[in-house]
């Protein structure tokens, strides 16, 4: 790993800056692994800089995963370290420079373990890449009839018992939450992520239009893999995806891999929602043998080279990458390329309230960067000024 140079210029890029309007020729100073300015393209820069020459190439901010499973769902608890410094490494090659990692609905003594196990990791520091910015729970608050691939064993409304004991095993971590509506005690649970500071966000629901409106007014700000796990769309009746995209006050995230939405639907939601969409993964990178009777709850699945299914057909995740995802919309006429980039970084941080440091080219802000080739894969990642990845 190369060592952090005390000033470096990354001179003449073309900025895929995620908050304007518009790509522009410029080059950013970067400090003590901070952002320190942003500097016209021709600028020498302070003389003691390290300079590195970029020709115009496309400079961007890192993305901001705030839903991936890897491998950490498939292992045992005691590997979470293990799995998330994986994790940490392997997503630099996707330009991923921040994530989530993110839970299933185990049973309460399982997911207690499994959080307090995950928490301990991810407050160990010292990552390899890509920083996890805390925790995710998919669930366990969920509806069993829109349970998708979540292990329906583990389903189970609120509790304000258990919730107490698995926030006080997550140590502060927990940073956003997929919740059901409609379940009963749910404003309370609302109740309880809105003090903590927790993002709520809506999914694995069949929620009416009234309980999903209700629940916006108590706090949820999100919703999570908009179309899927949500029932279907109706004519006469919104259905759960038409009330998301309509209430103005929601983000939504999408999974772009080309099998779990389709890119007419996709097109549609970046109309509708606009800067409030964001980009997830949802990916799942089974060890040997999870395929074959591992998956929790003891399901076999088969992958078709973009997502996994059960034997129902029911999916069960993604392969894709985020940078792939960028690149699926952008090909498919769903987004513009800088907009593509907003919804996998800036507006993943702003979900978490992290929009200052991570995902942002601002003066102030890490200086977590990604120099992107023509072809839309990264050709190098910095985390904090360090060069961390290079594609060549």
């Amino acid at each position: 790993m190369q060592p952090v140079p005390a000033r470096m210029l990354l001179a003449d890029a073309t900025l895929l800056d995620p908050e304007a309007a518009a790509p522009a020729r410029g080059s950013l100073l970067v400090e003590g692994g901070r952002i320190a300015a942003r500097l016209a393209a021709d600028a020498r820069g302070p003389e003691d800089a390290e300079r590195i020459a970029l020709g115009g190439a496309l400079l961007g901010p890192g993305l901001v995963d705030v839903h991936h499973h890897g491998d950490l769902v498939l292992r045992p608890a005691a590997e979470a370290r293990a799995s998330l410094e994986a994790a940490s490494a392997a997503l630099l090659a996707h330009g991923v420079t921040a994530f989530l990692p993110t839970t299933l609905a185990w049973p309460a003594p399982e997911l207690a373990a499994r959080v307090e196990a995950m928490a301990a990791a991810v407050a160990g520091g010292a990552w390899p890449g890509a920083v996890p910015l805390g925790l995710h729970l998919e669930g366990p608050w969920i509806r069993h009839e829109a349970a998708g691939a979540q292990p329906e064993a583990g389903i189970r409304p609120y509790d304000a018992d258990e919730a107490t004991v698995l926030f006080n095993a997550a140590a502060g971590l927990v940073r956003l939450v997929t919740l059901a509506p409609e379940l009963p005690r749910s404003d309370a649970l609302l109740a309880a992520l809105a003090r903590r500071g927790i993002a709520a966000a809506i999914g694995h629901t069949l929620a009416s239009p009234e309980e999903l409106g209700h629940a916006v007014d108590a706090g949820a700000r999100h919703a999570t893999h908009l179309f899927n796990a949500m029932g279907p769309l109706h004519q006469r009746g919104p259905g759960v995806a038409a009330s998301l995209l309509a209430d103005d006050r929601l983000s939504c995230d999408v999974i772009a891999d080309g099998a779990h939405v389709h890119p007419d639907w996709l097109r549609v939601a970046a109309r509708v929602k606009g800067e409030r969409l964001v980009l997830i993964t949802d990916r799942i990178d089974p060890p040997p043998g999870a395929v074959d009777g591992g998956w929790p709850g003891g399901a076999r699945v088969t992958s078709d080279g973009v997502a996994w299914r059960l034997p129902d057909g029911r999916l069960a995740g993604s392969h894709v990458a985020l940078h792939d995802a960028i690149r699926r919309c952008v090909s498919e006429r769903v987004m513009t390329q800088l907009a593509a980039v907003r919804a996998a970084s800036v507006m993943p941080a702003r979900l978490l309230g992290v929009e200052a440091a991570h995902g942002t080219l601002r003066p102030g802000a890490r200086a977590d960067l990604v120099r992107w080739r023509a072809d839309g894969e990264p050709a190098a990642v910095w985390v904090e000024g360090r060069l961390v990845y290079a594609a060549e």
